[in-house]
């Protein structure tokens, strides 16, 4: 199977193809140089591709993902949603959660969110015969999986990409579906109100294709993507009114952001890729709010798509992506500029590629997968969740 199809998650615009505001220098060339804190240690979770993780405690992370089960008569592909959980203060060693339910859904966990009240919730793909898309919410220690049916009508073969929440009460998820008649993107915006999932509509979001939602407050929520008729990237917020559309730097032939984090409303990150010309290979894009506009920052000389950015302390974030010659995983500060985490490549025949990252003081865990590639396009191999 096509590495493609098991990455769908911050892929689809590849169709194209606790501070206060940080002042950053932003002129003159990047590097990256080395970037301390030990070893990377590597945990396979076999036919299990690692889409999200989150950090539900200091102590406790949670990786999910699909399990990949190729049909070797007629080569087609069913995923189950799957999880695995580490606790240090329980051993430290990775764990497959159970998940009641999860045999019936051919679905991906896409992303996790946690929230401060202990609450979490997981979204994933649209199951068949109208059984709606995947939501996962974690009630009194264990996973509820239900069909969230709130989808715009006549939608098909939907993925929510992104759920953000602040409480258990309130939450964002967003992603896309397609039309039935004509194939058609169709982004789609979901609001849960502590007791449903209820569709939204973004103005101006009829043709854009909706990557990452990241809710600082119910107040303060960013929606991040691609306008699939201009090809630039996508950047929305919602301040408890309306949704308004913040121009970002265009780019000559397209752009996309996959991820975004935000530290406070003058605080806040996204990252994704930019292209000049339709021939140039993606460079990674990473971009700043200052709470009046998005500026972007330098990134080392040949960084390749940035995937997924997470926070860290005293003003930094980390980042990775790639995929193309190598994993790419960087960390930032305002006193060190880039730097790289030196992500591993154990075997040259099985290269790494990665898709979230998330940070709990000084430790990173990254999820990803092992892939072969060949002539015929790269193919998944296993699993894979790094720690520091």
């Amino acid at each position: 199977m096509g590495e493609s199809t098991v990455t769908v998650k911050r892929r689809i615009a590849g169709q194209l193809a606790g501070v206060g505001a940080i002042t950053m220098v932003i002129s003159g060339p990047a590097t990256a140089g080395p970037a301390g804190g030990g070893a990377w240690a590597e945990t396979s979770t076999g036919q299990v591709s690692v889409m999200s993780v989150a950090q539900p405690s200091p102590s406790k992370t949670w990786a999910g993902g699909a399990a990949i089960v190729e049909n070797p008569q007629d080569g087609t592909i069913r995923f189950t949603p799957t999880m695995y959980e580490r606790d240090l203060a329980g051993g430290g060693a990775w764990k497959q959660t159970v998940l009641q339910g999860a045999d019936a859904w051919n679905s991906r966990i896409n992303d996790i969110a946690t929230a401060a009240d202990g609450s979490a919730f997981f979204v994933g793909d649209q199951g068949s015969d109208g059984q709606g898309v995947l939501v996962g919410r974690y009630v009194a220690g264990a996973w509820q999986l239900t069909p969230s049916t709130g989808l715009p009508a006549g939608t098909v073969e939907a993925s929510l990409l992104s759920v953000s929440s602040a409480s258990g009460r309130d939450a964002w998820a967003v992603g896309q579906g397609y039309t039935q008649d004509t194939f058609t993107h169709i982004p789609v915006v979901q609001h849960w109100d502590g007791r449903q999932w209820r569709s939204v509509q973004i103005p101006g979001s009829a043709n854009w294709g909706l990557n990452q939602v990241k809710e600082v407050a119910p107040d303060d929520v960013w929606i991040v993507g691609v306008d699939y008729d201009t090809g630039q990237a996508v950047a929305v917020h919602w301040d408890g009114h309306r949704w308004t559309r913040t121009p970002t730097p265009a780019f000559p032939d397209s752009a996309v952001l996959f991820d975004v984090a935000a530290r406070t409303p003058t605080d806040v990150w996204a990252v994704g890729w930019s292209r000049d010309t339709d021939k140039q290979r993606p460079a990674g894009l990473a971009l700043h709010w200052d709470g009046t506009s998005w500026t972007q920052v330098p990134l080392p000389a040949g960084t390749f798509s940035l995937q997924a950015v997470t926070l860290r302390p005293h003003g930094g974030l980390a980042v990775v992506g790639g995929n193309d010659d190598a994993a790419v995983g960087m960390t930032w500060t305002p006193a060190t500029g880039w730097q790289s985490l030196g992500l591993p490549e154990n075997d040259p025949q099985l290269p790494l590629g990665v898709s979230s990252v998330v940070s709990s003081g000084t430790h990173l865990t990254v999820g990803g997968w092992h892939y072969l590639s060949s002539d015929d396009g790269d193919s998944f191999t296993s699993g894979a969740i790094l720690t520091r």
